[in-house]
């Protein structure tokens, strides 16, 4: 039976951080040309526990105009399409990033966030 490897001998294993050191390593988006969807990429510092992320969308006013929960990631890296609720999207938008762990079981628990990114970015008109 052969062994399998996932990494090259003298290769440094990517040691995971524990929630204090668990950060953004990665994040960037791309407006669509429809203006009302964007593509939203971010990738995470490997963990021992398995941390949440939460992403808003406001408009220039304020509004929130998109969301996303992402419960207990399993992964390091992540791609979405964030579609923009609303008439159609204009000016200035930013997208907030939330890493946090729950300091319990129930959802409602308080929340430990380790680390937030803002992005900002011009809707783009279909015209």
């Amino acid at each position: 039976m052969s062994d399998l490897h996932f990494y090259d001998e003298g290769e440094d294993l990517p040691l995971p951080r524990p929630k204090a050191e668990v950060r953004f390593t990665d994040a960037s988006l791309l407006p669509l040309a429809d203006g009302r969807r964007v593509k939203l990429h971010f990738a995470l510092t490997p963990f021992a526990e398995r941390p949440s992320v939460e992403m808003t969308v406001t408009n220039a006013s304020g509004r929130e105009v998109a969301t996303m929960s992402l419960i207990e990631a399993m992964d390091t890296d992540f791609d979405f399409t964030v579609h923009l609720r609303g008439p159609q999207p204009q000016g200035e938008h930013t997208l907030r990033l939330t890493m946090f762990y729950l300091e319990g079981d129930d959802p409602d628990a308080p929340r430990q966030i380790v680390d937030e990114r803002d992005l900002i970015f011009t809707a783009v008109s279909p015209f």
